[in-house]
């Protein structure tokens, strides 16, 4: 009898033990935008140097830049026009951004060099938005609406050429993002789930076959390839807890949570190097700007 007890106090101990373990196994973190507006969508330069990210702290939402501990941030277009969702060239000085300056959402080039800027003519009436470079420089990859539950994967080179319809099904899938290899693309949707929750699909541009990537009980969104291509970022909301980043395997194994937060932590961008991630994270009564330091465990 005495053996069963110390083995149950034992095993008790033990759950205890670890889940303390987990809610200190999170990353130090480093926030970089201190205001009362929201500050989101942020990646960095080829370089590592230069942060680029949306605010609508003038009253609407704009394009900014800044460096990596958040010091020196500037707006980039001045405009009356919501510019949003910039990304940045893979090696050139321009950036991606969607604006509705038209009157529909459209993808526009700003060259860095001259401040001038483009429109990607694409022949689809509706909204076009979340474009990202593909790893050649060429290529874009981008959603457009057809219906605000209807909403597809397309293509293009980003001087409008060679339009092609790359996943389409009659389910939401959101924001596209190109393997470093420009092979895949990872997104969410709602596929399969009658329209609960999201789920992470990717999609094999040369095999042309989707996998699912996480679990259809689980709220997941936003993911993102590592530069090796090994790993994808995204955020998940468990249960109805709030979202909180993890990181998993390119196929989908050994997931395990990043960050242990009571507050939405959204929108995950891997550092050049992958040893960074900036997050987006809700705080107090706004959306900042986070850096989570990957190889610096508490």
């Amino acid at each position: 009898m005495k053996i069963f007890k110390f083995t149950i106090i034992s095993t008790l101990l033990s759950i205890i033990s670890l889940n303390g373990v987990a809610q200190n196994n999170g990353y130090k973190e480093v926030q970089l935008t201190h205001n009362v507006f929201d500050n989101r969508y942020a990646s960095y330069n080829k370089t590592g140097d230069l942060i680029l990210f949306e605010s609508n702290r003038d009253g609407h939402w704009q394009i900014y830049t800044m460096d990596i501990n958040g010091n020196h941030q500037k707006r980039l277009i001045n405009s009356a026009f919501n510019d949003r969702r910039p990304t940045w060239h893979p090696f050139k000085n321009f950036i991606l951004f969607e604006s509705d300056r038209s009157g529909t959402n459209e993808l526009y080039k700003l060259y860095l060099d001259t401040n001038t800027i483009q429109k990607i003519p694409i022949s689809l009436n509706g909204d076009k938005s979340f474009g990202q470079f593909a790893p050649n420089g060429v290529d874009v990859v981008f959603n457009y609406e057809n219906t605000s539950e209807d909403i597809d994967i397309y293509t293009i080179t980003h001087k409008g050429k060679r339009l092609k319809k790359t996943v389409d099904d009659a389910y939401r899938k959101l924001r596209p993002r190109y393997s470093p290899k420009g092979n895949s693309i990872v997104y969410f949707t709602n596929k399969n789930n009658t329209g609960e929750t999201d789920v992470v699909y990717v999609y094999n541009l040369f095999l042309k076959e989707k996998n699912k990537l996480t679990y259809f009980k689980d709220q997941s969104q936003y993911p993102d390839y590592s530069n090796n291509g090994r790993r994808i970022a995204y955020s998940t909301a468990y249960k109805d807890e709030q979202p909180e980043i993890y990181i998993m395997e390119y196929d989908g194994d050994n997931k395990r949570r990043i960050t242990f937060n009571d507050t939405e932590d959204i929108l995950p961008y891997w550092s050049p190097k992958d040893i960074n991630l900036l997050i987006t994270r809700f705080i107090n009564t706004n959306y900042q700007i986070c850096k989570i330091l990957l190889k610096e465990p508490l």
